[in-house]
């Protein structure tokens, strides 16, 4: 194990591994605002405590799952007054009901607004505040404004890949997955790079946005028969 490094390529390619597996994570995005997203803030940075929550918070949620829901715990566990906006038709639609309980408890003891539905179309500043113009994603109408203190977004993550590109060329699999093989439960035996030093794979968050249960099988079906 070698923990608190940062590895480049290079600092790969001179283990002279048989498998490589990228699992550098990703990085939240805020893509799902047309306009006006910088000045928004992550839900990472409310979970992370780098950036404390403003006393009226507009969290728009366009994720469904725990991080959001995490974040809008925090936010309302600290005070403030919190709208939540998806554009779900129903609430929190990646978690499963009973894992939502304690979230919605939290919700309705500290008076926290949900509306679904609702996209945030844009961002500006209206004085110290900022202006979120609401809008249906059936419709594309505007559909409302708010005035707010702090605009968080939780969007799922952007994979981390330049680790993973920069050795694909290294690969025998040059970073290739036979799905037919993962399915099935066969080991993985693609061998497009005559060259190649290491299979290579990525998984999680590395590849896309999901949740941990997914990166665990998703990690442990190419493993499994290595």
């Amino acid at each position: 194990m070698r923990y608190n490094t940062i590895a480049e390529a290079s600092d790969i390619l001179v283990l002279e591994a048989d498998v490589v597996f990228i699992a550098t994570g990703g990085l939240p995005r805020n893509e799902a605002i047309e306009e006006g997203a910088e000045l928004a803030v992550s839900s990472w940075d409310v979970l992370s405590g780098d950036v404390k929550p403003a006393e009226d918070v507009l969290l728009f949620d366009d994720n469904g799952a725990h991080p959001g829901m995490s974040a809008a715990e925090r936010i309302s566990d600290s005070g403030s007054r919190l709208e939540i906006v998806s554009p779900e038709r129903f609430f929190a639609a990646e978690m499963g009901g009973l894992n939502l309980v304690p979230y919605m408890r939290n919700f309705t003891t500290r008076g926290v607004r949900i509306t679904t539905m609702t996209r945030v179309r844009a961002l500006s500043r209206q004085g110290n505040k900022i202006k979120a113009v609401l809008f249906s994603p059936y419709t594309n109408a505007d559909c409302g404004e708010r005035l707010v203190d702090q605009v968080v977004v939780e969007n799922g993550t952007s994979p981390l890949e330049d680790l993973y590109f920069a050795l694909k060329d290294h690969a025998v699999n040059r970073g290739e997955v036979d799905h037919g093989a993962m399915i099935d439960g066969r080991r993985q035996a693609i061998a497009r790079n005559p060259a190649g030093r290491f299979q290579l794979f990525r998984i999680g968050d590395a590849v896309a946005s999901r949740n941990i249960h997914a990166a665990i099988y998703e990690a442990l079906r190419l493993a499994k028969d290595i």
